[in-house]
């Protein structure tokens, strides 16, 4: 339980940096007005990443620390374990660059 306060209170505190940041950028370079410079998409593209890094990364490992949980808790052979371990790698990789694209193209879009 503790745990999972922890995860919801990480979520919040970076939610709300990451969106004073984004706002904070776009106001510094009059994003909302043109003609907008390079300079303005590279630094938000750069605040982009890294707040995806810190959303996605996370969130990836809690998924596995959860399957760790799932398969103590069901009490399975140490064999099944590992293959369900190594079966999560592959799937978790796939689910965050596709994560990572859908933040990118939410909070980023389509600029140069």
């Amino acid at each position: 339980m503790r745990q999972t306060r922890l995860f919801v209170y990480y979520y919040i505190v970076l939610s709300a940096v990451f969106w004073f940041g984004r706002l904070y950028i776009i106001e510094v370079y009059h994003m909302k007005q043109g003609p907008v410079p390079q300079e303005a998409f590279h630094t938000l593209i750069e605040w982009v990443s890294l707040f995806a890094f810190l959303y996605i990364v996370p969130l990836l490992v809690a998924g596995f620390v959860g399957l760790i949980r799932f398969a103590k808790s069901k009490e399975l052979p140490l064999f099944l374990g590992v293959l369900l371990s190594l079966l999560y790698i592959p799937l978790a990789i796939g689910a965050g660059f596709v994560l990572n694209f859908i933040f990118i193209l939410l909070f980023y879009g389509f600029a140069p």
